[in-house]
């Protein structure tokens, strides 16, 4: 079972890092699993950089790799393959980082932090945590932003968390950085 890199062929896949389609004539990541629900394997889709975040060891054996699968693309051909590969690195150097599934204010103050224990108060930032079990990613909680240093052993978490978080303005990405710098 080889990951692969290749051009999507059409855009029929969703990307299983940010769950938005992959656009035909892109390059798409596709990691090998096996079939869980029958005989053979499957692939499971990523943008390169949503794999970059989410899946790390399976990116970097694919950008590691000796030798290609046949229709797939080569790591010369993979545009920004360093970028990727340091994305990744961090991922593995901090091993809850690829849990990051975004950031926003708490609606409400009943979530409990998964650092701390304590409630996460009502407008305060969180981040959105996620497990990869089953070849899905299921929520799994939040931790205060302050927490993210404790918690996820860095605060280097912004283009992550900007990523998965489309929605966020600068203004809020600035108020963010403030809160993730606060746990330091």
């Amino acid at each position: 079972m080889a990951h692969t890199f290749e051009i999507a062929t059409s855009a029929r896949a969703k990307c299983r890092g940010c769950d938005t389609k992959i656009e035909k004539g892109t390059l798409r990541f596709g990691e090998r699993a096996p079939n869980a629900f029958g005989e053979g394997e499957m692939t499971l889709w990523f943008h390169p950089l949503c794999a970059a975040y989410k899946r790390p060891e399976p990116l970097l054996e694919a950008l590691r790799a000796e030798t290609v699968p046949v229709g797939a693309v080569a790591r010369d051909a993979v545009p920004e393959a360093d970028e990727l590969e340091a994305v990744a690195e961090q991922g593995i150097a901090h091993r809850r980082l690829p849990r990051v599934a975004g950031a926003d204010r708490a609606p409400t103050g009943r979530a409990r932090c998964r650092s701390c224990r304590e409630l996460i108060e009502k407008g305060s930032w969180r981040i959105g945590l996620v497990y990869f079990e089953e070849y899905r990613f299921q929520p799994s909680g939040f931790i205060h932003a302050g927490c993210a240093a404790d918690y996820l052993g860095t605060v280097d978490l912004l283009d992550r968390v900007r990523h998965f978080g489309k929605e966020l303005t600068e203004a809020d990405c600035r108020d963010l950085k403030a809160a993730l710098q606060a746990g330091l």
